[in-house]
């Protein structure tokens, strides 16, 4: 993940700097489709939310090599580990309810064959502090991530869990466990489920009905754009043999609740925009989800990042075929939000080549327009 300060020199010297245009829309179109085509991404699609309203809303390239089928605004992405803050956000939810405590160990909300329950707390899950290895890659994990159309539970996943490496609470470490554990705690509390509670705290105020899916809905399965992972100079469809609703199981579905939902790049955008704006969570609640960890970048779900003289706040993610992007300027109320399907394990990550081009585009057109 790339969240060190990059400066406009820097950008100036990548040639990843562009200047404005005629007119800004037309401008920041222009930006995306030029770094589009330069991070190889078949596809992408940005949203640009300033003061809670849709400013700029731009698609670029191709959802579907073998049909051609275009990608448009209504293009779904799988959001990978950006659904790491839709998760955090729905367990403080939950928290600001009464219904589990942050610092509260998990053992009473999670299966007795899981490891190390009665010394991790939620808060070390949200942070990435509590010393879980990834199970993602387990190497029964991983020959079962290769079928596309595997039937998942969470107790298979979790099943593969082992014991803390190091003292919670105390470390960063980056894991994918730590928020599958979370969606069986928001499964223990909930009558309603992951989908359900998905539906309640996020869909329906944030009013995202078409443009964030959850659970497996078969009438989405055709907006959602084919993943491509760069394969020995190749593109690789991840889609390739998906039977069930056409879409790899590891992908999209609440088991995943570390990256499973589907979303547009409004929907993301107008997602972050209402959570870092304050329309979801409570204000202290929402400063403890910003508040740095042990690595001095990374809260509850979300981290920090400053670039081109503003300090942002959001995730990115990245896996099968997809990576994304969306930050939130609290000082200017900005929202940007990237999506692409296009992955390249030895090349830049494609979102987030888009993002800093997007991101330096609207400050210097914000600048030239006053």
């Amino acid at each position: 993940m790339l969240r060190n300060p990059i400066t406009t020199a820097v950008l100036i010297a990548a040639g990843l700097l562009f200047s404005p245009g005629s007119t800004r829309a037309a401008t920041l179109q222009q930006v995306l489709d030029e770094a589009r085509a330069a991070s190889g991404a078949p596809g992408a699609s940005v949203a640009i939310v300033n003061g809670g309203n849709l400013t700029f809303a731009g698609s670029s390239g191709i959802a579907d090599l073998a049909t051609g089928r275009p990608v448009t605004v209504d293009t779904l992405y799988s959001l990978a580990s950006v659904t790491k803050t839709f998760t955090s956000t729905m367990v403080l939810r939950l928290y600001e309810q009464g219904r589990l405590g942050l610092d509260d160990v998990i053992e009473p909300y999670v299966p007795p064959y899981i490891p190390s329950t009665n010394q991790v707390t939620i808060r070390d899950l949200l942070g990435m502090t509590s010393g879980y290895h990834d199970v993602e890659g387990d190497p029964i994990i991983v020959h079962w991530l290769a079928d596309p159309n595997h039937v998942w539970t969470r107790s298979q996943i979790l099943t593969r869990v082992q014991p803390v490496t190091f003292t919670p609470g105390t470390q960063y470490q980056y894991s994918n466990t730590n928020y599958v554990l979370l969606g069986g705690i928001i499964d223990s509390v909930s009558n309603l489920g992951v989908g359900g509670e998905f539906q309640q705290f996020i869909v329906q105020p944030v009013g995202l009905e078409d443009d964030a899916f959850f659970d497996r809905v078969p009438s989405a399965a055709p907006r959602i754009a084919h993943g491509y992972n760069k394969q020995g100079g190749e593109l690789v469809d991840t889609f390739a043999g998906a039977e069930m609703l056409g879409v790899p199981t590891s992908i999209w579905g609440t088991v995943w609740t570390d990256g499973g939902i589907a979303a547009t790049a409004s929907g993301v955008a107008r997602f972050t925009d209402a959570l870092f704006g304050g329309k979801i969570l409570e204000p202290a609640t929402l400063a403890m989800m910003e508040q740095p960890g042990p690595d001095g970048s990374y809260g509850l779900g979300t981290y920090q990042l400053h670039f081109d003289g503003h300090d942002w706040q959001g995730n990115d993610g990245y896996y099968s075929g997809f990576t994304s992007v969306t930050m939130y300027d609290s000082t200017r109320q900005v929202t940007i939000s990237v999506l692409a399907n296009y992955t390249d394990p030895l090349g830049r990550d494609a979102a987030y080549l888009i993002w800093y081009r997007l991101a330096a585009a609207y400050d210097h057109t914000a600048t030239a327009a006053q």
